[in-house]
């Protein structure tokens, strides 16, 4: 499963709870399942159709940064470095209001975020990367 339909589980439940609730077909809640008779083959395509579309777009929607440093097992100044080196792949921004007040928060694309998790060997080469660069500013620093 995309990791974007693991992350965002309860918005991928929820619209297939929708669309097979909408259907015309026999949605039994707890089997997940929808049961369509013969004469209904065109309305099984159809909400099969309809759970692929919106599945892929939940699947391509952004990972917050909590879940980027849970996912890839970094710190909050990890993810943040490697963001704005550009290692770490951004998709935009997310903007969260509260009040008259708000913040941005960088968002990452999750195929993105997935391929990095498969490569355990590219978060270890990174962090080598960076342990070499501050004992190179160090020793200047001594010197």
């Amino acid at each position: 499963m995309p990791l974007g339909l693991r992350v965002h589980h309860g918005e991928r439940d929820a619209a297939i709870r929708l669309l097979m609730g909408r259907s015309t077909g026999s949605f039994s809640r707890t089997s997940r399942s929808c049961v369509f008779d013969r004469a209904s083959r065109q309305d099984a395509q159809n909400l099969v159709e309809a759970l692929r579309e919106r599945l892929f777009r939940i699947a391509r929607k952004p990972v917050s940064q909590r879940q980027v440093e849970d996912i890839l097992g970094i710190t909050s100044r990890e993810r943040i470095r490697w963001g704005k080196d550009g290692r770490l792949p951004l998709s935009g921004t997310s903007r969260i209001r509260k009040g008259t007040t708000g913040i941005s928060l960088w968002t990452y694309p999750g195929d993105a975020i997935e391929q990095i998790a498969a490569n355990p060997a590219v978060i270890r080469r990174w962090r080598d990367e960076d342990e070499a660069t501050t004992a190179i500013g160090l020793a200047a620093i001594i010197v």
